[in-house]
Order: structure tokens, then C-alpha cells, then sequence
């Protein structure tokens, strides 16, 4: 199965160093995978067997609290000099953060954790071990990652392939499958069902499976639009379903925190401060959002959005909705303090679509980097600093 190995070269970098090696990312991205090729590695790097412990809490039932996972580590490694602790899933284990920190502090270990669900950065957890962590956190394959599925002959056309890559997604398992093979909506419907049973129904005790799967279709449909409780109350109310403000705010936390679908905040970019309320949400992962949609969606302006978001993820900023006046700007990526700001659009075809995307960014005042996405090859790529580029190009480049 295809992984990046770029996450395997940072935990090699990190190996024995003071701190809680954590890695996140929705069901199904490749956790297991990577947690399996490191201990893989330690052992070609002449780690003995012994001082390894591997444990995918999925496939364990007898471990389901903190004292019976510290009593069953604590015999293991009592007399050795030195142990690499690896945990997959371990939000499975009720209070676990008491038993890593227990094993940070009094024994001679080195610890990774892996976990579907974001909220894994509890207050319990950041309480206990706040300085002392380090998070590594999965996205699915990049374009480029994906394309080493295909031969040099498939290739040539890769703007198919890309078309390909934004309805099926970049999860793992997708890259053993045949292009369009019958399989690949039962593989991402699967993942989907995997990820709400797992990581928010069973984690959270949800008595409302169905409202709960509802939600994330509302979501779904409105991709990359503001989220109201007005948005919501429709949806649910042409579904002939009815739930209060309370249920729903705690429902699109659970959401949130799965990581299937992660809230994005708005930013005033005059005042250059985060603003409450009409957020947006996109998808882990395209292949999910389709999936969601039936593959009847014909929105590609927001799939390339939702694309282009998991990018800058993947790049380390941190995202937000831009506002300016009245006007929105599709992202404002902010990193080291220097904020980019991106406008995303499926093709510019007309003059009046050219303006559309390039007023709010000829706004803002400041001399930080504007760009525009679309699927086109542009003929002009700068507009007086406001650059142009093709989509295919720029995810397949850092801004």
C-alpha cells in the first residue's frame, strides 16, 4: 500500500527524543501502515524485538483501561534498559493519557500514539503533557503519490488522471484498485461508515446514528459554504428530521474532531482577526465527499477548494475563510506570520469571472503574496502581483 515517506523519515528524526510522538489523521489514511514500517525500521536499525511493543488497540479487547494497559506495558519493560512504546488507536483505552505520562516520567521508554480522532489533544492530555509532544499529523496522498499507481504510458495524460484523483480521493487502499473499478464506492463508503461507528459513535456514545450521518451530509452539501443553524435546520427539516441547537452544535464538534470533516474560521483581513460564526467546513479527503454526495456532485468548484485545502495543510498553514468588506477571499493561509491569500475557481472563461476572482484581492491593502488557482493553463499569470496559476501546478509545488 502506498504511504508518504516523508512521515517515516519524521519519525526516524524524532526517535529518542524527550517528548510524545503523536499521529493523527482520519480513519483509514495509512496510521497503521506507517506504525508498521517504523517498527519495521527500528528493527533493521538493530532494535531487538523485546524492547518493541506494537499495539493496535482496534484488535486488542482485553486492554480497556489505564491501570490494565499500565500493568500489561509495566511487566514488559520493568527490567529492560530501554523500550520504543508504540499505541495505535489509543483513544480506545479509557484514561490512557495516565498511563503515558506515568510511562514519560518513571521509565526509560520511547513513546509514539496514533489516534483517528483529533481530540486525542484533550485537556487532559495537554494538562499532563503540553511541553512534551510532538504532532505528526497524516493527510492523504498527494497528486504526485498518487500518480506512481499509474505507468509512464497512463501518464501522459494526466489531466484524466487528475480529474480521477479529485473524485476518488488519495486514501491508501484506493491505489490498489483498478481505475474505475466497480469496488472504489463500496472501498470509501466503507472507510466512512468505519470512521462515524468508531470514532464518533461508539467514542461518544451517540444515541442518533442516523442524525448524526444527516449532518454530515448537510456538510457534504454545502461544502465550502457558510454553516448557520439556519443551513442546517433546512436541510434537516426537507429530510423530515428535527433536532435542537444543543444537539446540533455537539454533533458538528464530534464531526469536527473525527476529522471527517474540519471546521474552517473566517478572517477579517482589514482587522486581521479570526471572526465567530458562518464558518465553513471541507472534507478529509475528496473521495469521502463524493462519496457523501453519491457521486452525483457537480460542484468542482468546491471539490478544487477542498483540494487545495488539505494542501495547505499538508504545508503547514494554518487556514481560514478570508473576509474583506463584504466580499470573501477563498483562503487566507497563514504562516510564520505572513499570510497568503488564494482565490479557486474551476476556469476563468470570461472577463467578468476574471474581475469576480480578482477584486477582493486587488483590496487588500497589504504586499503579502495573491494568487488565483484554476484548472486553466493561463495565458497571463500576473495581474499587476496577483498571480495565476494552473491547480495541477500548484499542488505539486510549495507556495
Amino acid at each position: 500500500m502506498l504511504y508518504n515517506k516523508d512521515y517515516l523519515e519524521q519519525l526516524m528524526q524524532l526517535k529518542d527524543h524527550f517528548s510524545i510522538k503523536v499521529i493523527t489523521g482520519v480513519r483509514g489514511i495509512g496510521k497503521t501502515k506507517l506504525l508498521s514500517e517504523f517498527v519495521k525500521t527500528l528493527k533493521e536499525h538493530g532494535i531487538p524485538n523485546e524492547q518493541i511493543i506494537f499495539i493496535n488497540f482496534d484488535e486488542i479487547e482485553n486492554i480497556t483501561d489505564f491501570q490494565q494497559l499500565y500493568e500489561f506495558i509495566n511487566e514488559k519493560i520493568m527490567y529492560l534498559e530501554q523500550a520504543y512504546l508504540i499505541f495505535d488507536e489509543i483513544q480506545q483505552v479509557q484514561g490512557w493519557e495516565k498511563a503515558i505520562n506515568a510511562f514519560f516520567v518513571g521509565s526509560p521508554v520511547d513513546i509514539y500514539i496514533s489516534s483517528s480522532n483529533n481530540g486525542i489533544l484533550s485537556e487532559d492530555f495537554l494538562h499532563l503533557l503540553s511541553d512534551h509532544y510532538e504532532l505528526i499529523h497524516i493527510y492523504p496522498l498527494t497528486f504526485n503519490e498518487y500518480l506512481k499507481k499509474f505507468s509512464d504510458t497512463e501518464k501522459i495524460n494526466n489531466d484524466s488522471i487528475f480529474k480521477y484523483y479529485l473524485k476518488y480521493g488519495g486514501f491508501p487502499i484506493l491505489t490498489h484498485t483498478e481505475k474505475d473499478s466497480e469496488i472504489l464506492p463500496t472501498l470509501l463508503s466503507g472507510i466512512y461508515y468505519t470512521a462515524l461507528t468508531k470514532d464518533i459513535i461508539s467514542r461518544y456514545g451517540v444515541r442518533d446514528a442516523d442524525l448524526l450521518d444527516s449532518l454530515n451530509r448537510c456538510l457534504a452539501e454545502n461544502l465550502g459554504k457558510a454553516i448557520t443553524p439556519k443551513v442546517i435546520e433546512t436541510y434537516l427539516s426537507n429530510i423530515g428530521k428535527i433536532t435542537t441547537g444543543y444537539t446540533m452544535d455537539n454533533y458538528l464538534k464530534m464531526i469536527n474532531e473525527s476529522g471527517i470533516f474540519c471546521r474552517i474560521y473566517r478572517y477579517d483581513i482589514k482587522s486581521k482577526t479570526k471572526v465567530n460564526g458562518s464558518e465553513r467546513f471541507y472534507c478529509a479527503d475528496t473521495g469521502i465527499y463524493n462519496s457523501l454526495m453519491n457521486f452525483n456532485s457537480d460542484n468542482i468548484n468546491a471539490t478544487l477548494e477542498n483540494i487545495v485545502c488539505i494542501e495547505l495543510w499538508r504545508q503547514g498553514y494554518e487556514v481560514f475563510v478570508g473576509k474583506i468588506g463584504e466580499q470573501q477571499v477563498n483562503f487566507v493561509a497563514i504562516k510564520n506570520s505572513q499570510p497568503v491569500y488564494i482565490q479557486v475557481i474551476d476556469t476563468i472563461d470570461s472577463k467578468s469571472k476574471l474581475r469576480k476572482m480578482l477584486n477582493p484581492l486587488q483590496r487588500i491593502p497589504d504586499q503579502y503574496n495573491k494568487m488565483i488557482l484554476s484548472m486553466d493553463y493561463p495565458k497571463i499569470n500576473d495581474y499587476n502581483g496577483i498571480k495565476h496559476f494552473n491547480i495541477f501546478d500548484f499542488i505539486n509545488r510549495n507556495i
